[in-house]
């Protein structure tokens, strides 16, 4: 044990902050000091150049909707929690950090006033919102690095009746936040993120006439704290003696005190498995899981630890992949081009432009067009299944249409019909939008009854942007931005997932066309922008669009 003194000596006198150790019920009960550790996992990033971070700014810009809708709904409002509520696992956020990273939400908007808006959704509080971001990470040189966009775009939130509106609001932008940040992660942080692991010092009770040096073995614990501030590299050489240490104990046993025996074995190989995880050995931190499932307290047959260390392995497979997957991704996209309607006042409430309306029953409307947003995205927040088993089943057949009004020069009330039964609109400057369904529903059944549902099924306007024998490239104008593809023998548009389950989605669209498989495999096609739909065009085309 001296070399462990050493090295905790080393570490404070290097000036490093250890957390502070409060009293809980942790690992091994009311006797036990437990301290939640925020690290990340052993996967290097694709790039390695920012592997030795440790810190990072958070800078928040908030547009003033945000408030305002807050103040609107009596909810109390502070930029400082807002500030709090986002963060990335495993790096220490401070003033001057490393990285710089800011979240700009440029546009939010609570729609309230219009007479389409459902203030309840089956019986549960509903709320349409809309919002445009982006964000943007630098490096300590200043150098931008990394960028994301969220396009205008207006959702229906439903809630559980319990539910404030301003934990609705910290939901909807902390889920925006962390879904343009994802990849950043895997470009340039280790992963994956690992916030349930923890160092607990043990205390034996009063009564206990067990001889086990208790003041060593928490001083073994001391270079859990420390890793956030200590380069990686460095980890074994910490981890070495202490390891040691801790295998002389996976077995051991204590007659004085059975009930402490079984607390330090359990304590012994949780740190080994930790720590082994923690160092990208798989294999030798599995051998260690049995005993913590062994000795973990249960409470009615339910472990925590356990099940938590077991997830963390294929985590870590997992964040492999997602790594692998960002050789093909940009950090650093082209800003979106965005329709003029979406950059007016009015986005979030409808596109309006001088145009020509044809109709399934072959009417011509000409007038201004007015598209309203009355069916959005609608997101699901409900963790309580409060009504009818019809909603999955409701949600699952989806696909809302809107609203269209044609004010017609001379005619005081406009003409009304929706999307579903519109064929196409022609704007005054000649662009054609046909429509059609895209998107969709949740699951009719779902296993998860805390798992958040949206069903993005919808009726769209496209243009099309390139027309082939067998399929063709469109870009959605209304409601949200996109590309897409349509065979012409189906009737939907085919939009596949943005990142996880893509490539599973484009093998079963091209399946007729095993050429298409082959670069589908190679990654060819994982980028979410024009260009990579355009090749994907260009592509089928070529090797099998006119077959």
């Amino acid at each position: 044990m001296k070399k462990i003194t050493q090295v905790v000596l080393l570490l404070m006198l290097t000036g490093i902050n250890q957390i502070v150790s409060g009293q809980s019920t942790g690992w091994f009960g009311k006797a036990t000091i437990s301290n939640p550790l925020n690290l990340r996992g052993p996967v290097p990033p694709t790039n390695p150049e920012y592997g030795n971070y440790k810190s990072y700014e958070m800078i928040l810009n908030l547009a003033p909707g945000l408030e305002s809708s807050m103040n609107n709904k009596k909810a109390p409002y502070s930029s400082e929690k807002f500030y709090e509520a986002f963060s990335i696992s495993g790096l220490k956020k401070q003033k001057e950090g490393e990285f710089k990273v800011k979240y700009n939400l440029t546009r939010f908007e609570l729609v309230n006033d219009e007479e389409y808006v459902q203030t309840y959704y089956q019986k549960a509080p509903a709320y349409y919102i809309g919002l445009e971001s982006n964000l943007e990470i630098t490096d300590k040189a200043g150098k931008v690095i990394y960028k994301r966009y969220t396009t205008p775009k207006v959702c229906m939130y439903v809630t559980n009746p319990t539910e404030t509106y301003e934990n609705l609001t910290y939901k909807i932008l902390t889920d925006n936040f962390y879904s343009m940040i994802e990849e950043f992660e895997g470009f340039y942080l280790y992963g994956p993120k690992i916030t349930k692991l923890r160092y607990s010092d043990i205390e034996k009770k009063k009564k206990s006439k067990s001889t086990f040096n208790i003041e060593e073995y928490n001083q073994s614990l001391q270079v859990m704290p420390t890793l956030v501030d200590v380069d990686r590299e460095n980890w074994a050489d910490l981890f070495g003696e202490a390891q040691k240490f801790w295998k002389d104990l996976v077995n051991f046993q204590d007659k004085d005190d059975e009930d402490l025996a079984k607390q330090i074995r359990f304590s012994a190989n949780y740190n080994l498995a930790a720590t082994y995880i923690l160092l990208g050995n798989v294999e030798e931190a599995s051998k260690y899981l049995p005993g913590v499932k062994e000795n973990e307290k249960s409470f009615l047959g339910m472990r925590n630890d356990y099940p938590y260390m077991s997830t963390l392995v294929e985590d870590i497979e997992k964040y492999k992949k997602l790594t692998e997957k960002t050789f093909t991704i940009e950090a650093i996209p082209q800003e979106p081009v965005l329709a003029s309607y979406k950059k007016a006042p009015t986005a979030f409430r409808y596109a309006e432009f001088p145009g020509e309306v044809l109709d399934t029953d072959s009417k011509v409307w000409k007038g201004k067009v007015r598209i309203i947003s009355d069916y959005p995205e609608l997101v699901d927040l409900r963790t309580e299944q409060t009504v009818s088993g019809l909603r999955s089943m409701m949600d699952g057949i989806g696909s809302e249409k809107s609203s269209v009004y044609i004010y017609v020069e001379g005619q005081k009330k406009p003409e009304r019909t929706n999307l579903k039964k519109v064929v196409n609109i022609k704007d005054e400057e000649g662009r054609m939008y046909i429509v059609g369904k895209t998107g969709r529903g949740v699951s009719l059944v779902s296993f998860d009854m805390n798992k958040q549902e949206t069903s993005s099924k919808r009726y769209s306007m496209f243009e099309e942007v390139k027309k082939g024998g067998k399929v063709s490239l469109y870009h959605e104008f209304f409601p949200q931005d996109a590309y897409v593809l349509k065979k012409h023998v189906q009737e939907e548009f085919f939009i596949p997932p943005v990142f996880l389950g893509r490539r599973k989605a484009l093998k079963e669209y091209f399946s007729d066309c095993p050429k298409m498989i082959e670069n589908i495999e190679k990654g060819v096609y994982d980028h979410e922008n024009k260009e990579t739909y355009i090749k994907m065009f260009d592509d089928y085309t070529a090797l099998c669009g006119n077959s």
